[in-house]
């Protein structure tokens, strides 16, 4: 460097103090506690851990979701071999079994883990519908509803539900919520139908299923097949006095399907137009189809009767005559046979004997009037009781039965429910009281 330029920087004014950057102090690190790190280790270890284990119960969830219940049910059961008590695990488990139609064993674990979640709960109610526990059904399916509205599976068990417990008016109205859903229209109106032809209401039947037929013409995507379902339709038209409109849905039904129970009714619609040897011969189908088919064989009884040939009359109602659930239809006609045919005995055992079944049929209309009118009423339960006593669920009648069993009870009642206790015959329906209401 020269002189002059030394010179130069000797002599340069001296940089203010201000205008200089300060030193930056380095801040201490923060240091955490021993002890909240190791809460954070364990916290995260019982989080963790459980979490881990708990793998094979998540990969059976999914297995459900994805509709591979047997599948589920493998991990699962290895899940348990390790964990018994894990209600989580059980209530998996049970949810599977009722996938796989193992209902009794499935309902048996909800019962002793209890539900939960709303897939547990729509497992127990599936469960109880399978074995037909109708009243322990109804009060969950009833929580469901209000928890999760407009849900078509639910909606369509819990009308079901209502009905078997004579619940009608009830029943049909969470049918017309299913009805209502975006793509239900149909299953919907047959769901209807079926209700209103149950409770003997076959005009609004075959309104609802009028709007069916205009849905799904060729009777596709309901809850019974084709066959059934113009045979059902075609039936409740007998019922209502439409013949003419009967005969072709019958006639489609047997075309998809030839049935015994068809023929029967094609036979008395073609009979009540006037078209004798199509019925003839419809009838004579039935009994090719089942020997015992009662419209078939009481309509070609009528058919001999009309030529006077009271022997063949007799011959074809014989079969029915020693049948438990014997008509007052086939009892009248036995009755005119043997008076035509001057056997005044035989008469007179027939004409006291269908005036016994007239006044039974009788009792019977009488007792579902009060289910379907009067559904809450004391009698309305009780016969529900008898009916589904009658139909082989002694359990379910007894549970429906109970709250009116006392010891100032009606007779009926009483001998109903001594009969349920001993598993022995149900009372007659001539020991129905009829002037209790």
């Amino acid at each position: 460097m020269s002189q002059n330029s030394a010179s130069a920087a000797s002599n340069a004014p001296a940089t203010p103090a201000a205008a200089q950057t300060p030193r930056r102090k380095r801040r201490p690190r923060r240091r955490f506690p021993i002890w909240l790190v190791a809460i954070v280790v364990l916290v995260g270890c019982l989080w963790g851990i459980p979490w881990w284990n708990e793998r094979p119960l998540r990969q059976a969830e999914a297995l459900l979701k994805n509709g591979q219940p047997d599948q589920a049910l493998q991990v699962v059961d290895e899940y348990l071999k390790l964990d018994s008590g894990n209600s989580r695990a059980v209530a998996l488990k049970a949810r599977a079994l009722v996938d796989v139609g193992q209902a009794a064993e499935a309902l048996r674990l909800i019962e002793r883990v209890g539900a939960a979640s709303t897939e547990e709960m729509r497992a127990y109610t599936q469960a109880s519908l399978i074995l037909q526990k109708w009243s322990q059904a109804l009060p969950v399916l009833e929580f469901l509803n209000q928890q999760v509205p407009r849900d078509a599976d639910l909606l369509h068990e819990l009308s079901a539900c209502r009905a078997k417990l004579g619940l009608y008016d009830k029943a049909v109205a969470a049918a017309e919520e299913f009805a209502a859903l975006d793509g239900h229209a149909a299953r919907g109106q047959m769901l209807i139908g079926m209700l209103e032809r149950d409770r003997g209401n076959n005009q609004k039947c075959c309104e609802a299923w009028q709007r069916v037929l205009q849905l799904s013409p060729d009777g596709e995507g309901l809850q019974v097949p084709p066959d059934e379902f113009f045979l059902e339709y075609g039936k409740a038209l007998m019922l209502t006095g439409e013949t003419t409109a009967a005969a072709p849905l019958l006639q489609k039904s047997l075309t998809i399907k030839p049935q015994a129970d068809a023929y029967g009714f094609l036979g008395k619609a073609c009979s009540q137009q006037g078209k004798r040897a199509e019925a003839e011969q419809a009838w004579i189908k039935a009994l090719e189809l089942d020997t015992n088919t009662r419209l078939a064989r009481e309509g070609l009884a009528e058919l001999a009767m009309q030529q006077r040939d009271f022997a063949r009359a007799a011959e074809w109602l014989k079969p029915l005559e020693e049948r438990a659930d014997l008509k007052s239809s086939t009892g009248f006609l036995l009755q005119r046979i043997c008076t035509l045919n001057n056997e005044t005995d035989k008469a007179a055992y027939w004409k006291e004997r269908t005036e016994q079944l007239r006044r039974q049929e009788e009792v019977r209309v009488n007792m579902e009037q009060v289910i379907f009118n009067s559904p809450d009423s004391l009698w309305a339960r009780v016969f529900q009781a008898y009916h589904l006593a009658e139909q082989k669920n002694p359990e379910q009648a007894k549970t429906m039965l109970y709250p009116y069993v006392r010891e100032d009870a009606h007779p009926f009642v009483l001998a109903l429910w001594m009969a349920l206790q001993r598993n022995s015959e149900l009372p007659g329906l001539d020991q129905v009281p009829l002037e209790s209401f």
